[in-house]
């Protein structure tokens, strides 16, 4: 993000704060005004564009997210990939993920650390599952292809930042696409 990004509009600045902290201290770990400190944005602005506090932010970001993966899936299915290339993109982003961000990636963090008290993001972390299974079943042989590749993907990531190593997610996720692609 570029420094108080003066081109990126402040509500845009806010979420791309939320995500990034989010996944970097967690959901509980962060307080609004180190997310509009990261953001280069006003004190009153927060409110303004999420009236309903913070949650509303975290549903937000797991928008912002989607959207920005899904039109990374879809930009690799639009040159042919199948769900195998799909999930080794994917898992290679969770590398960079595991090895910049502590706590994990988005959708590991909101739905530990919110998601059993907050249904709002509860249904933007299923909204988002099911947009990533929705992708990578369009192109798999079955749908149950999807939701395993999933499960690796993140469990691998998990396993990852247990060991400190970054690259073990890719590796893992290899391993299993080699025997079940």
């Amino acid at each position: 993000m570029p420094a108080h990004g003066a081109t990126i509009p402040t509500r845009e600045r806010l979420i791309r704060a939320g995500v990034e902290l989010f996944q970097t201290k967690g959901y509980h770990g962060v307080g609004i005004v180190e997310i509009l400190q990261a953001a280069g944005a006003p004190k009153g602005s927060f409110y303004h564009h999420f009236p309903r506090g913070k949650e509303q932010l975290a549903v937000e970001a797991m928008a912002w997210l989607e959207g920005e993966v899904t039109a990374y899936l879809d930009d690799l299915a639009g040159r042919g990939a199948d769900a195998r290339e799909m999930a080794a993109g994917m898992a290679r982003h969770a590398v960079e993920g595991v090895r910049k961000r502590p706590r994990g990636t988005l959708l590991s963090v909101l739905t530990q650390d919110v998601a059993p008290e907050s249904e709002a993001v509860a249904a933007a972390v299923r909204r988002y599952a099911d947009a990533l299974r929705t992708r990578l079943a369009a192109t798999a042989k079955d749908e149950a292809f999807a939701d395993a590749a999933l499960a690796m993907i993140l469990g691998a990531a998990v396993i990852a930042r247990l060991e400190g190593r970054a690259e073990r997610a890719a590796g893992i996720v290899e391993t299993w696409l080699d025997t079940h692609a």
